[in-house]
Protein backbone atom coordinates (compact mmCIF):
# COMPACT_ATOMS: atom_id res chain seq x y z
CA UNK A 1 0.00 0.00 0.00
CA UNK A 2 2.72 2.35 0.84
CA UNK A 3 4.55 1.52 -2.35
CA UNK A 4 1.50 2.39 -3.98
CA UNK A 5 0.78 5.67 -2.71
CA UNK A 6 4.48 6.70 -3.25
CA UNK A 7 4.45 6.16 -6.58
CA UNK A 8 1.64 8.88 -6.79
CA UNK A 9 3.21 11.49 -4.42
CA UNK A 10 5.83 13.85 -5.20
CA UNK A 11 9.24 12.77 -6.52
CA UNK A 12 12.40 14.85 -5.36
CA UNK A 13 15.33 13.62 -6.92
CA UNK A 14 19.35 15.98 -6.47
CA UNK A 15 22.15 15.85 -9.01
CA UNK A 16 25.69 17.34 -8.93
CA UNK A 17 28.49 17.91 -11.79
CA UNK A 18 31.83 18.61 -11.57
CA UNK A 19 34.21 19.05 -14.86
CA UNK A 20 37.48 19.67 -15.59
CA UNK A 21 39.16 19.72 -19.19
CA UNK A 22 42.54 20.85 -20.88
CA UNK A 23 42.93 20.87 -24.20
CA UNK A 24 46.60 21.89 -25.83
CA UNK A 25 47.15 25.22 -26.36
CA UNK A 26 44.22 26.19 -24.72
CA UNK A 27 43.76 27.39 -21.02
CA UNK A 28 42.57 24.38 -18.74
CA UNK A 29 38.64 24.78 -17.24
CA UNK A 30 36.53 23.72 -14.58
CA UNK A 31 33.22 23.84 -14.16
CA UNK A 32 30.81 22.49 -11.55
CA UNK A 33 26.75 22.65 -11.49
CA UNK A 34 24.12 21.00 -8.58
CA UNK A 35 20.37 20.68 -9.18
CA UNK A 36 16.96 19.79 -7.22
CA UNK A 37 13.99 18.84 -9.46
CA UNK A 38 10.53 17.60 -8.20
CA UNK A 39 7.53 16.01 -10.24
CA UNK A 40 4.47 14.45 -9.66
CA UNK A 41 2.67 12.15 -12.12
CA UNK A 42 -0.62 14.17 -12.98
CA UNK A 43 -2.56 11.44 -15.11
CA UNK A 44 -1.74 8.07 -15.38
CA UNK A 45 -4.64 6.24 -17.42
CA UNK A 46 -5.89 5.57 -13.84
CA UNK A 47 -2.66 3.33 -13.51
CA UNK A 48 -1.76 4.69 -9.68
CA UNK A 49 -5.32 4.64 -8.85
CA UNK A 50 -5.86 0.95 -9.15
CA UNK A 51 -2.14 -0.04 -7.82
CA UNK A 52 -3.81 1.77 -4.81
CA UNK A 53 -7.10 0.21 -4.37
CA UNK A 54 -5.95 -3.13 -5.90
CA UNK A 55 -2.60 -2.69 -2.56
CA UNK A 56 -6.53 -2.06 -0.21
CA UNK A 57 -8.24 -4.77 -1.54
CA UNK A 58 -4.76 -7.24 -1.09
CA UNK A 59 -4.88 -5.76 2.69
CA UNK A 60 -8.67 -6.84 3.04
CA UNK A 61 -7.80 -10.29 1.70
CA UNK A 62 -5.15 -11.43 4.11
CA UNK A 63 -7.46 -10.17 6.99
CA UNK A 64 -10.54 -12.48 5.84
CA UNK A 65 -8.02 -15.51 5.50
CA UNK A 66 -6.31 -14.56 8.79
CA UNK A 67 -9.72 -14.66 10.07
CA UNK A 68 -11.14 -18.07 8.22
CA UNK A 69 -7.69 -19.46 9.70
CA UNK A 70 -8.69 -18.46 13.25
CA UNK A 71 -12.45 -20.55 12.68
CA UNK A 72 -10.55 -23.44 10.92
CA UNK A 73 -8.45 -23.46 14.11
CA UNK A 74 -11.47 -22.84 16.44
CA UNK A 75 -12.63 -25.85 14.53
CA UNK A 76 -9.96 -28.30 15.23
CA UNK A 77 -9.46 -27.76 18.50
CA UNK A 78 -13.15 -28.44 19.02
CA UNK A 79 -13.41 -31.07 16.79
CA UNK A 80 -10.34 -33.04 18.75
CA UNK A 81 -11.83 -31.52 22.18
CA UNK A 82 -15.47 -33.67 21.16
CA UNK A 83 -13.40 -36.35 20.07
CA UNK A 84 -11.45 -36.48 23.28
CA UNK A 85 -14.68 -36.49 25.61
CA UNK A 86 -15.79 -39.20 23.16
CA UNK A 87 -12.92 -41.37 23.91
CA UNK A 88 -13.75 -40.97 27.48
CA UNK A 89 -16.96 -41.56 27.75
CA UNK A 90 -16.51 -44.82 25.81
CA UNK A 91 -13.55 -45.72 28.22
CA UNK A 92 -16.05 -45.33 31.22
CA UNK A 93 -18.34 -47.29 29.61
CA UNK A 94 -15.39 -50.46 29.17
CA UNK A 95 -14.43 -49.81 32.84
CA UNK A 96 -18.01 -50.35 34.21
CA UNK A 97 -18.38 -53.50 32.15
CA UNK A 98 -15.12 -54.92 33.36
CA UNK A 99 -16.13 -53.77 37.14
CA UNK A 100 -19.99 -55.59 35.98
CA UNK A 101 -18.14 -59.01 34.77
CA UNK A 102 -15.42 -59.54 37.50
CA UNK A 103 -18.64 -59.18 40.47
CA UNK A 104 -20.36 -61.44 38.18
CA UNK A 105 -17.05 -63.67 37.75
CA UNK A 106 -16.94 -63.31 41.78
CA UNK A 107 -20.80 -64.57 42.63
CA UNK A 108 -20.26 -67.40 39.71
CA UNK A 109 -17.16 -68.47 41.99
CA UNK A 110 -18.41 -68.65 44.78
CA UNK A 111 -21.36 -71.00 43.80
CA UNK A 112 -18.67 -72.52 42.16
CA UNK A 113 -17.13 -73.13 45.38
CA UNK A 114 -19.86 -73.93 46.71
CA UNK A 115 -21.02 -76.76 44.44
CA UNK A 116 -24.37 -75.15 42.81
CA UNK A 117 -22.31 -74.19 39.60
CA UNK A 118 -20.17 -76.01 37.33
CA UNK A 119 -16.56 -75.02 36.56
CA UNK A 120 -17.07 -74.15 32.63
CA UNK A 121 -19.40 -71.57 34.05
CA UNK A 122 -16.45 -69.93 35.93
CA UNK A 123 -14.10 -70.31 33.00
CA UNK A 124 -16.39 -68.23 30.87
CA UNK A 125 -16.77 -65.76 33.28
CA UNK A 126 -13.12 -65.49 33.38
CA UNK A 127 -12.66 -65.15 29.94
CA UNK A 128 -15.27 -62.10 29.40
CA UNK A 129 -13.52 -60.51 32.42
CA UNK A 130 -10.39 -60.82 31.30
CA UNK A 131 -11.15 -59.96 27.61
CA UNK A 132 -13.32 -56.67 29.46
CA UNK A 133 -10.12 -55.94 30.88
CA UNK A 134 -8.30 -55.62 27.82
CA UNK A 135 -11.17 -53.54 25.88
CA UNK A 136 -10.65 -51.00 28.73
CA UNK A 137 -7.00 -50.79 28.82
CA UNK A 138 -7.56 -50.00 24.94
CA UNK A 139 -9.98 -47.41 25.80
CA UNK A 140 -7.87 -45.43 28.05
CA UNK A 141 -5.13 -45.82 25.66
CA UNK A 142 -7.35 -44.23 23.18
CA UNK A 143 -8.53 -41.25 25.23
CA UNK A 144 -4.88 -40.38 26.06
CA UNK A 145 -4.17 -40.14 21.97
CA UNK A 146 -6.86 -37.81 21.93
CA UNK A 147 -5.77 -35.83 24.34
CA UNK A 148 -2.27 -35.91 22.95
CA UNK A 149 -3.82 -34.96 19.89
CA UNK A 150 -5.51 -31.77 21.41
CA UNK A 151 -2.41 -30.54 23.57
CA UNK A 152 -0.44 -30.13 20.06
CA UNK A 153 -3.26 -27.97 18.40
CA UNK A 154 -3.30 -25.90 21.99
CA UNK A 155 0.59 -26.10 21.97
CA UNK A 156 0.74 -27.73 25.43
CA UNK A 157 3.78 -29.51 26.16
CA UNK A 158 2.11 -32.36 28.21
CA UNK A 159 -1.48 -33.63 28.77
CA UNK A 160 -0.85 -34.44 32.46
CA UNK A 161 -2.90 -31.33 33.84
CA UNK A 162 -4.92 -31.31 30.74
CA UNK A 163 -8.40 -32.83 31.32
CA UNK A 164 -11.75 -32.05 29.12
CA UNK A 165 -15.24 -31.83 30.51
CA UNK A 166 -18.59 -32.28 29.33
CA UNK A 167 -20.85 -29.90 28.44
CA UNK A 168 -24.97 -30.21 27.48
CA UNK A 169 -26.48 -29.53 23.78
CA UNK A 170 -29.24 -27.32 23.39
CA UNK A 171 -29.48 -27.28 19.09
CA UNK A 172 -32.28 -26.70 17.02
CA UNK A 173 -31.81 -27.99 14.01
CA UNK A 174 -33.34 -26.09 11.06
CA UNK A 175 -34.32 -26.03 7.55
CA UNK A 176 -30.87 -26.94 5.29
CA UNK A 177 -31.27 -23.09 3.23
CA UNK A 178 -30.80 -21.57 6.51
CA UNK A 179 -27.17 -22.86 6.50
CA UNK A 180 -26.70 -22.48 3.16
CA UNK A 181 -27.31 -18.61 2.95
CA UNK A 182 -25.28 -18.26 6.30
CA UNK A 183 -22.28 -19.98 4.78
CA UNK A 184 -23.20 -17.30 1.79
CA UNK A 185 -22.97 -14.19 3.62
CA UNK A 186 -20.60 -15.36 6.20
CA UNK A 187 -17.76 -17.62 4.98
CA UNK A 188 -14.68 -15.89 4.54
CA UNK A 189 -13.30 -17.56 2.28
CA UNK A 190 -15.73 -16.85 -0.09
CA UNK A 191 -15.44 -12.92 0.70
CA UNK A 192 -11.79 -13.18 0.44
CA UNK A 193 -12.96 -14.62 -3.32
CA UNK A 194 -14.94 -12.17 -4.27
CA UNK A 195 -12.23 -9.54 -3.74
CA UNK A 196 -9.87 -11.02 -5.89
CA UNK A 197 -12.13 -10.86 -8.38
CA UNK A 198 -12.56 -7.42 -7.93
CA UNK A 199 -8.81 -7.00 -7.84
CA UNK A 200 -8.51 -9.07 -10.54
CA UNK A 201 -10.95 -6.24 -12.60
CA UNK A 202 -8.66 -3.47 -11.47
CA UNK A 203 -6.09 -5.26 -12.72
CA UNK A 204 -7.68 -5.26 -16.58
CA UNK A 205 -8.22 -1.04 -15.74
CA UNK A 206 -4.63 -1.09 -14.83
CA UNK A 207 -3.74 -2.97 -17.83
CA UNK A 208 -5.73 -0.63 -20.08
CA UNK A 209 -3.87 2.22 -18.89
CA UNK A 210 -1.44 1.03 -21.66
CA UNK A 211 -3.43 2.45 -24.43
CA UNK A 212 -3.68 5.66 -22.66
CA UNK A 213 -0.98 8.82 -22.16
CA UNK A 214 1.32 9.64 -19.20
CA UNK A 215 1.12 13.06 -17.88
CA UNK A 216 3.29 14.66 -15.45
CA UNK A 217 4.71 18.01 -13.83
CA UNK A 218 8.14 18.96 -12.80
CA UNK A 219 9.97 21.95 -11.32
CA UNK A 220 13.57 22.31 -10.65
CA UNK A 221 16.53 24.53 -9.87
CA UNK A 222 20.05 24.51 -10.87
CA UNK A 223 23.03 26.22 -10.24
CA UNK A 224 26.72 26.41 -11.95
CA UNK A 225 29.72 28.05 -12.23
CA UNK A 226 33.06 28.01 -14.22
CA UNK A 227 37.01 28.44 -13.24
CA UNK A 228 38.77 31.89 -12.95
CA UNK A 229 35.99 33.77 -12.49
CA UNK A 230 33.84 31.33 -10.25
CA UNK A 231 30.66 32.92 -10.96
CA UNK A 232 27.59 30.62 -10.18
CA UNK A 233 24.28 31.27 -12.30
CA UNK A 234 20.85 29.93 -10.76
CA UNK A 235 18.75 28.53 -13.30
CA UNK A 236 14.88 27.27 -12.26
CA UNK A 237 12.66 25.79 -14.80
CA UNK A 238 9.27 24.71 -14.68
CA UNK A 239 6.92 22.20 -17.06
CA UNK A 240 4.80 19.44 -17.65
CA UNK A 241 5.53 16.62 -19.83
CA UNK A 242 3.41 13.98 -21.42
CA UNK A 243 4.30 10.42 -23.22
CA UNK A 244 2.04 8.46 -25.60
CA UNK A 245 3.01 4.90 -26.29
CA UNK A 246 1.22 4.69 -29.99
CA UNK A 247 2.37 1.05 -30.86
CA UNK A 248 3.90 -1.61 -28.63
CA UNK A 249 3.88 -4.56 -30.86
CA UNK A 250 0.48 -5.39 -29.21
CA UNK A 251 2.46 -5.72 -25.72
CA UNK A 252 -0.72 -3.86 -24.37
CA UNK A 253 -3.27 -5.69 -25.65
CA UNK A 254 -1.79 -9.04 -24.51
CA UNK A 255 -2.22 -7.91 -20.78
CA UNK A 256 -5.43 -7.06 -21.33
CA UNK A 257 -6.30 -10.63 -22.38
CA UNK A 258 -3.99 -12.01 -19.89
CA UNK A 259 -5.65 -9.75 -17.03
CA UNK A 260 -9.26 -10.61 -19.12
CA UNK A 261 -8.51 -14.43 -18.24
CA UNK A 262 -7.19 -14.35 -15.14
CA UNK A 263 -10.63 -13.21 -13.99
CA UNK A 264 -12.38 -15.53 -15.34
CA UNK A 265 -10.39 -17.89 -13.54
CA UNK A 266 -11.05 -16.36 -10.57
CA UNK A 267 -14.67 -16.47 -11.08
CA UNK A 268 -14.67 -20.20 -11.58
CA UNK A 269 -12.44 -20.73 -8.80
CA UNK A 270 -14.85 -18.64 -6.72
CA UNK A 271 -18.13 -21.29 -8.13
CA UNK A 272 -16.07 -24.39 -7.39
CA UNK A 273 -15.31 -22.90 -3.62
CA UNK A 274 -19.00 -22.01 -3.35
CA UNK A 275 -19.74 -25.37 -4.02
CA UNK A 276 -17.38 -26.93 -2.46
CA UNK A 277 -19.00 -24.62 0.72
CA UNK A 278 -22.91 -25.78 0.31
CA UNK A 279 -21.60 -29.68 0.17
CA UNK A 280 -19.79 -29.08 3.71
CA UNK A 281 -23.49 -27.49 4.55
CA UNK A 282 -25.91 -30.47 3.13
CA UNK A 283 -23.47 -33.41 4.39
CA UNK A 284 -23.30 -31.56 7.82
CA UNK A 285 -26.77 -31.20 8.18
CA UNK A 286 -27.66 -34.76 6.90
CA UNK A 287 -25.35 -36.25 9.31
CA UNK A 288 -26.48 -34.03 12.04
CA UNK A 289 -30.00 -35.20 11.42
CA UNK A 290 -29.03 -38.58 11.55
CA UNK A 291 -27.05 -38.15 14.66
CA UNK A 292 -30.44 -36.70 16.27
CA UNK A 293 -32.69 -39.77 15.35
CA UNK A 294 -29.19 -42.19 16.90
CA UNK A 295 -29.56 -40.75 19.95
CA UNK A 296 -32.94 -41.22 20.03
CA UNK A 297 -32.78 -44.55 19.33
CA UNK A 298 -29.88 -45.50 20.84
CA UNK A 299 -31.12 -44.31 24.22
CA UNK A 300 -34.31 -46.63 23.92
CA UNK A 301 -31.42 -49.26 23.77
CA UNK A 302 -30.07 -48.61 26.52
CA UNK A 303 -32.81 -48.99 27.97
CA UNK A 304 -33.40 -52.56 26.71
CA UNK A 305 -30.56 -53.91 27.28
CA UNK A 306 -30.71 -52.55 30.92
CA UNK A 307 -34.17 -54.40 31.34
CA UNK A 308 -32.55 -57.62 29.74
CA UNK A 309 -29.58 -57.60 32.24
CA UNK A 310 -31.24 -57.57 34.78
CA UNK A 311 -33.49 -60.13 33.85
CA UNK A 312 -30.97 -62.67 32.94
CA UNK A 313 -29.67 -62.30 36.30
CA UNK A 314 -32.19 -62.85 38.10
CA UNK A 315 -33.15 -65.77 36.18
CA UNK A 316 -29.60 -67.19 36.93
CA UNK A 317 -29.61 -66.60 40.67
CA UNK A 318 -33.17 -68.49 40.27
CA UNK A 319 -31.23 -71.40 38.78
CA UNK A 320 -33.10 -71.38 35.24
CA UNK A 321 -30.50 -68.98 33.16
CA UNK A 322 -27.32 -70.03 32.29
CA UNK A 323 -24.07 -67.28 32.41
CA UNK A 324 -24.07 -67.01 28.80
CA UNK A 325 -27.64 -64.92 29.58
CA UNK A 326 -25.89 -63.14 31.57
CA UNK A 327 -22.60 -62.39 29.78
CA UNK A 328 -24.42 -62.27 26.50
CA UNK A 329 -26.72 -59.13 28.26
CA UNK A 330 -24.05 -57.49 29.65
CA UNK A 331 -21.93 -56.63 26.62
CA UNK A 332 -24.98 -56.01 24.62
CA UNK A 333 -25.73 -53.37 27.26
CA UNK A 334 -22.14 -51.95 26.42
CA UNK A 335 -22.66 -52.11 23.00
CA UNK A 336 -25.93 -50.06 23.58
CA UNK A 337 -24.14 -47.58 25.39
CA UNK A 338 -21.00 -46.65 23.39
CA UNK A 339 -23.28 -46.80 20.62
CA UNK A 340 -25.81 -43.85 22.89
CA UNK A 341 -22.15 -42.51 23.64
CA UNK A 342 -21.26 -42.55 20.04
CA UNK A 343 -24.75 -40.79 19.07
CA UNK A 344 -24.44 -38.07 21.42
CA UNK A 345 -20.99 -37.26 20.64
CA UNK A 346 -21.99 -37.40 16.67
CA UNK A 347 -24.53 -34.61 17.12
CA UNK A 348 -21.77 -32.54 18.89
CA UNK A 349 -19.19 -32.85 15.95
CA UNK A 350 -21.20 -32.83 13.27
CA UNK A 351 -23.54 -29.32 15.08
CA UNK A 352 -19.80 -28.04 14.88
CA UNK A 353 -18.98 -29.80 10.99
CA UNK A 354 -22.39 -27.26 10.30
CA UNK A 355 -21.18 -24.48 12.47
CA UNK A 356 -18.33 -24.48 10.59
CA UNK A 357 -19.35 -24.99 6.82
CA UNK A 358 -21.87 -21.93 7.81
CA UNK A 359 -19.15 -19.97 9.19
CA UNK A 360 -20.29 -19.73 12.67
CA UNK A 361 -18.17 -22.11 14.52
CA UNK A 362 -17.78 -19.52 17.47
CA UNK A 363 -21.34 -18.57 17.46
CA UNK A 364 -21.62 -22.36 17.97
CA UNK A 365 -19.77 -22.70 21.01
CA UNK A 366 -22.22 -20.55 22.28
CA UNK A 367 -25.12 -22.74 21.78
CA UNK A 368 -24.10 -25.71 24.13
Amino acid sequence: MKSARGRKGVTVSASGRANFSKTEGVEESESVSTGLSASVPLYSGKRLETAIQSAQLGIDISKLEFSQAQDDLIYQVVTAYVNALENLATSRVDLETEKNLAEHEKMIAAQYNAGAKARIDLLRAQVETSNALQTAARSHATYEVALTNLAALMSVDSIVNLTVEDFETHLTLDDVEKYLAEADDNRHDLQADALRIEQGELNVTSAKSGWLPEVSASVGTDLSGQSRRWHFTPDASAGVSASWSIFDSGVTRAEVESAKVEVERLKLAMDADLDDVHEDVIAAHKNLRIALLRMTTTQRAVELAEEERYIATERYNAGEGIILDIIDAELALSTAKKNNVGARYDVMRYSFDLAHAAGNTLRALGEF
